[in-house]
């Protein structure tokens, strides 16, 4: 670790990763089977896209992504995990990468079945996010990081869609999405949009602020919650990668 300030955010007390760490410890099991949850939700596409663009047929890499995930959500994967490893999208795509040799070394695809639902839908979302042309520019590890940053982007939007619904805002909310979420191209003019929402433009301009605003606090939480010490020069280290992997084509 740099000998520079590494204080932790005050509004990050405990990450996800920092949960997963925990089991090392004999900590609460309960926590820790959420935590990975949440983080197979965000990396399964990204995992299984890297599969893909190292040449793995469809069926095999949907085999190796559910196989590696049910491992990481039932066994003790992160019980010798190295905090200074720090990144998990470093960490899983490391083991990953062991998971696959492993594979090849017994030439042949691994039994299909006794996965999480979750994870045999993800196959699908993930083939249609994916073109894989060759000779492809891209290499497998650019492209996963790719991925990363779009799967963190898209689960931001997603809570923040939440939160809009839960306070009664999800007309008005799904009407600005596509001026908040970079993954989607926004149509008409804020003027064109005022007009069919009822509202001032200065009304759409602030509704717009204000959930761009809150969209990078909860992406902001979200790169922490994937990070061992989340502090705040770490975070944006982070974000600025990511930031850098989504320019990646």
């Amino acid at each position: 670790m740099s000998g520079r300030n590494q204080t932790q955010i005050g509004t990050f007390p405990q990450t996800r990763w920092s949960i997963v760490m925990a089991v090392r410890d004999g900590k609460d099991r309960t926590a820790l089977g959420d935590a990975l949850e949440s983080l197979c939700r965000i990396y399964w596409r990204p995992i299984y896209s890297y599969a893909r663009f190292q040449g793995i047929a469809p069926a095999d890499a949907e085999d190796l992504t559910q196989s590696f995930f049910s491992f990481v959500l039932e066994k003790d994967l992160f019980a010798s995990a190295d905090s200074e490893l720090g990144k998990m999208r470093n960490y899983l795509l490391t083991a990953f990468g062991r998971h696959i040799k492993h594979w090849q070394r017994q030439a042949g695809a691994l039994k299909r079945g006794g996965g999480r639902e979750m994870l045999s839908l993800e196959a699908s979302l993930a083939e249609d996010e994916i073109t894989i042309h060759v000779p492809d520019p891209r290499t497998p590890e650019s492209a996963y990081q790719r991925l990363c940053a779009l799967r963190l982007i898209e689960s931001a939007v997603d809570q923040l869609a939440a939160e809009q619904t839960a306070a009664g805002k999800a007309a008005l909310f799904a009407a600005l999405r596509p001026r908040l979420d970079p993954t989607q191209a926004a149509s008409g003019s804020d003027a064109e949009l005022a007009q069919h929402l009822g509202l001032s433009h200065d009304a759409v301009r602030q509704n717009v602020s204000r959930l761009r605003k809150r969209f990078r606090e909860i992406l902001k939480e979200l790169v922490a919650s994937t990070l061992v010490t989340p502090t705040e020069e770490a975070v944006q280290e982070e974000l600025a990668a990511l930031r850098d992997a989504l320019s990646m084509h």
